[in-house]
This record gives C-alpha cells, structure tokens and sequence, in this order.
C-alpha cells in the first residue's frame, strides 16, 4: 500500500476553483480503470475541448500500472459471488484508492507532464459486485473511493459513474456506449462498437437527425473465460495472442449447450459481471469439455469461440446491423479471435479503434476520462437503450481534494 510519505514526494498541484475547471476551453483529464480481468490500473491522458457531442478528443499517453500477484489474487477473491466479508472490502478500498492514486501521479510524470497541468481525474475504480436483478434493483459496487484519490493527488476527481443510472433504474452498465458516439459516431454509418475485455459489450451506433441513436448492451464473457481455463490447464495468466486457441478445433455442440443459459435469450439492454460468468459458469464449461473428452487445446478453442458464438446472438436477437465494426479492449489482440469475427462478419468492415486514434489497450480509462469531462459539464443523460434507465442523470460525483 502506498503511504503519505511516498505520495509526498511527488508534486501536488495548486489548489483551483471547480468553477474555473469548468470554464476551460480545453482541459487534459487522465482516466483510471481496472477492468473485471484485475490486471491493473490503466492510465490514459486525453485533451479535450467542448463536451457532449461536439467534443475534440485528443488521446496523449497511456499505461498499465500492473497490480502484483497478492494485489490481484486478492480483488478475484473478494469479487467471488460467495464472498461476504464487507470489512475486508473496506480495507481494499482504502488500498486500491492508494494504488490508483499512486498510479495517476505516475502516469503524470511519466508523460512528462506536472500534477498542475492536469485538470481532473476520471476514475472507473474495480468492480467488487455487479447484481443487476436484486429485489433492490442493481446492487454494483465499485472500489477506490474517488474522495481519497482527490485527496492524495490533489487533483478533482470524478468517480462512482454508476450511482445515479442506477438510481433512475438503470444498470449502470454498460457506460462506455455514451462515449462511443462522441468518439467514433459517422453521420452516414452504422457503426458497432466491440469491446473484448474481462466480459464483452456491443455498442451500437446509428446516424440520427439530431445526433445519434445509441443501443448498448454486454454480450458474454470475453476474456474472462479463456484467462480461467487457461490458467487452470496451463498455469498461465492468458492465452497471449490467441496461440493455443488457435491449435484446437472447435467443438460447436458445446458452444450450442452453453448458449441455452437465461442470459443470452434476454435482449438488451442488460449487463452481466463475474457473478453470472466467473468461476461457477467456468467449472460448468470445462466439465462439460471433459465429458465430450476435448483435449486442452480444444478446452481453449472452445471457450474463445464461446465468446464470438455469444456477440453473434446477440446482435441476432436485438437485430443490430453494422457497417463498420471496431474493436477494442484485450481480446482485440488476439488472433483467434480477430479470425472468427472475420468469419463471422464477412460482410462487415472490422477495424480497430487505434486506426482512428486510441489505442484498444486504453479506450475505457480514455472513456472515464471524457465522462469526467461530461460530468464537469453536468450534460445529463437517460440511457434507457443501454442501461435500461427511466430517467436523465449526470454521471459520476464530482470530489474535490
């Protein structure tokens, strides 16, 4: 955990107004955020200028502040659905808010950049929980309470995005899809939007005579399904670059079998987490590969076509249409699952969200970052079509150090 004195010895910032943040033609934001893989911080810098959809948006630096084997071990551990012990959660909040504020500072420095020149900090912070159909609505909870990363960094911070989508009825997930719009959004194409990080979501982007017509949904497990059984029949972290998939043969029986549970026959909106797609649903998967006696490559194969199997039904059963996709996220590099979306979108023109000029390893803490931006603005939005929320919030609370 890292202590005040080691935060002292980085820069802090002059003390400014929120009013005077806000009046600002052009501010540089950098974004936070751990994805449900746990790897680390991401850390993205951005420019931007106006908000909404007329903001510009530059990408400056991004990097990953890797989270050590405890670290990790133990944010899986606690986000397990059978975990229950609440004060430990507190306890890692505490940790987690020191390590991403260590991780902002860094970034900072590391850009070349002082903590006065930046204006706000965006910050996803770790999904502990993520519950959307409780008695009580969503239940999600995120970690690294943003009050304390604007303490240590000195910097006005924007955290908890998913409160007040809940509050209106929301999900709360997926927010990326707001983002999206501002970023790739063309007047003449449908654009889809695919991220593949620990779960995958879709995002959907049709030409309007306002603006946009925005629908986004998750799809399934991404990379969180191939990184257990990789683990546990390899004793790697993850299958770098699609090699061992790309060995296996696809048994499509079992993709078929596994396709048949509630979530996938549910159409959007609707978000899904480690609760739904985490250790249970892996033992289920690999025991029945066992059963069919698939050997390990095939396990592997089986499991990321898993994930391409899944974003197709989706788009089958919400009939979403694509011009253009564009990926992003981990699982963007992987090469078995850069063939299968070719296979399976033949028609369509894949790219990547670096060729318009955001790096795929960085676009959800460059997406915290724009709606921190949106938040200062106080732009308020209803994502009935994403989230499934009945009414127009701002996103995120606004914490001053």
């Amino acid at each position: 955990m890292a202590t005040n004195a080691r935060l002292k010895e980085l820069e802090m910032p002059k003390k400014v107004c929120l009013k005077d943040k806000i009046k600002l033609k052009q501010k540089t934001i950098i974004g936070l955020n751990s994805g449900t893989s746990a790897d680390g911080v991401d850390t993205a810098i951005i420019r931007i200028s106006g908000s909404g959809f007329k903001s510009r948006v530059k990408f400056i630096s991004g990097r990953l502040y890797k989270f050590d084997k405890r670290l990790r071990s133990k944010i899986k551990k606690y986000a397990e659905p059978d975990y229950r012990d609440a004060e430990e959660w507190l306890k890692l909040d505490i940790e987690l808010a020191e390590f991403f504020s260590k991780a902002a500072l860094k970034a900072i420095k590391s850009a070349g950049l002082k903590t006065d020149d930046i204006d706000l900090i965006g910050s996803h912070g770790q999904t502990i929980r993520h519950m959307p159909d409780t008695k009580w609505g969503t239940i999600t909870c995120q970690l690294a309470e943003p009050a304390r990363i604007a303490v240590r960094t000195g910097i006005i911070t924007v955290g908890d995005f998913r409160v007040a989508d809940t509050a209106a009825g929301g999900q709360g997930a997926p927010l990326t899809p707001i983002v999206n719009a501002i970023l790739f959004g063309q007047k003449h194409k449908n654009i889809g939007m695919l991220n593949i990080g620990g779960i995958a979501n879709i995002t959907h982007i049709a030409p309007d005579k306002h603006d946009y017509k925005i629908f986004g949904c998750d799809t399934g497990p991404g990379n969180m399904l191939v990184d257990y059984l990789t683990k546990k029949l390899y004793e790697k972290d993850y299958d770098l670059n699609g090699r061992l998939a790309l060995k296996g043969k696809v048994d499509y029986s079992i993709i078929k079998n596994m396709l048949n549970r509630k979530f996938f026959s549910i159409k959007g909106p609707k978000s899904t987490g480690r609760e739904t797609f985490g250790k249970a649903f892996a033992k289920d998967f690999l025991s029945v590969c066992r059963k069919k006696r698939l050997n390990k490559y095939d396990i592997i194969a089986a499991a990321s076509q898993f994930t391409i199997e899944a974003v197709k039904y989706c788009l089958q059963i919400n009939k979403l249409n694509f011009d253009e996709i564009i990926i992003s996220g981990g699982g963007a590099k992987n090469n078995y699952f850069q063939d299968a979306l070719s296979q399976a979108f033949k028609q369509i023109k894949i790219t990547a969200s670096i060729d318009y000029g955001f790096d795929m390893d960085y676009l959800e803490a460059i997406s915290f970052a724009v709606l921190a931006n949106e938040a200062l603005c106080s732009n308020r939005y209803r994502l009935k079509n994403i989230t499934g929320a009945q009414k127009a919030v701002v996103l995120g609370k606004i914490c001053q150090s």
